[in-house]
């Protein structure tokens, strides 16, 4: 078994998918993005939420550069991406995007919204279940699917 549970890639709305976040996930602290052609007014946004301190995750993207965003995790700043994520790509969004309760990764996601999802192990299975079932999507834990 892995370190991971593994939300299989499929369909996914990313506004629906930002306003599951906070739900399930109350407990993180920090959300961290990376991306190469973010929006402009999705910039403004993650800077509204811009929480100091190191980026965590390794970098994603090695050319081009990209933008890499550190932000407190709040249902104000999934609200504001859901809504975001009605009007914009997900690639105007992001890339990857990684969420952490303190230093402990719970959530990571490598091409966002084209690739597996990454939940810790740390995060209960009934968690993982409840937001792959949201997403319409099949969660596994290192050989059966959920």
């Amino acid at each position: 078994m892995g370190n991971y549970w593994e939300i299989d890639e499929g369909a996914v709305d990313s506004a629906r998918f930002f306003e599951a976040l906070w739900r399930h996930f109350p407990e993180a602290t920090t959300f961290y993005a990376e991306g190469c052609g973010i929006a402009r007014d999705v910039k403004a946004c993650y800077s509204a939420h811009q929480e100091e301190g190191r980026y965590l995750p390794s970098a994603q993207t090695i050319f081009p550069r990209s933008a890499k965003f550190r932000c407190r995790f709040s249902a104000d700043l999934t609200a504001a991406l859901s809504s975001l994520a009605e009007t914009h790509t997900e690639s105007e969004l992001l890339h990857h995007l990684a969420l952490y309760r303190g230093s402990v990764d719970l959530l990571f996601w490598h091409d966002a919204f084209a690739n597996v999802l990454l939940v810790s192990r740390e995060v209960p299975e009934s968690v993982v279940s409840a937001s792959a079932a949201e997403l319409g999507l099949h969660y596994r834990d290192g050989g059966g699917v959920g």
